[in-house]
């Protein structure tokens, strides 16, 4: 600046600090419209820190628990769990003649290999459950409080023989079965 530019009168290092609070705000001026032109002042409040935020690169462990229990599947994942390791909850006898074959809303079914144990595992059904559901996380019912992940265990018989096929099959189930 020259004599002439200088009509306030500054001088020395009041008009130094006049001058850089001028070319500050100057800049402030054009750092506020290049925002406006690249979008709104929120878009450039998200941009990346040094902090961590929920767009950060996730666990994947975290993130699937974080799916689960949003979906409501935290019980029928568990019980997966659970038909996976069977031998080691029920014990390796029971699991050497039974098997789960399904679950769902609340019932475990298993299948045994013979009507011995059918009645067996029927007995021992009320221990199981109370082993079962300590092993399961409680499942949550829309609009209810929190229950046991298994409510009943159904109880299989071993698979009859069918009669549909073979030569003592009744014909299209018209004729009684002819014992030869």
């Amino acid at each position: 600046m020259t004599e002439s530019e200088n009509v306030s009168g500054l001088r020395g290092a009041d008009l130094a600090r006049a001058a850089l609070t001028a070319a500050r705000k100057r800049a402030r001026e054009i750092e506020e419209g290049r925002a406006l032109r690249r979008g709104s002042a929120e878009a450039n409040a998200r941009r990346s820190s040094a902090r961590p935020d929920e767009r950060d690169p996730q666990p994947l462990e975290a993130t699937l628990s974080r799916l689960l229990a949003e979906a409501g599947w935290e019980a029928p994942a568990a019980v997966g769990g659970i038909i996976h390791g069977w031998a080691d909850i029920v014990g390796p006898r029971i699991a050497a003649h039974c098997a789960p074959v399904s679950y769902e809303d609340g019932v475990l079914t298993v299948q045994t290999d013979s009507s011995a144990w059918a009645t067996e595992l029927r007995h021992l059904s009320s221990t199981l459950l109370s082993r079962l559901n300590a092993a399961v996380p409680r499942r949550t019912v829309p609009g209810g409080t929190p229950r046991d992940a298994i409510e009943r265990i159904s109880v299989l018989g071993p698979n009859p023989p069918t009669w549909r096929r073979g030569r003592l099959s009744a014909n299209g189930g018209a004729r009684t079965r002819r014992v030869p």
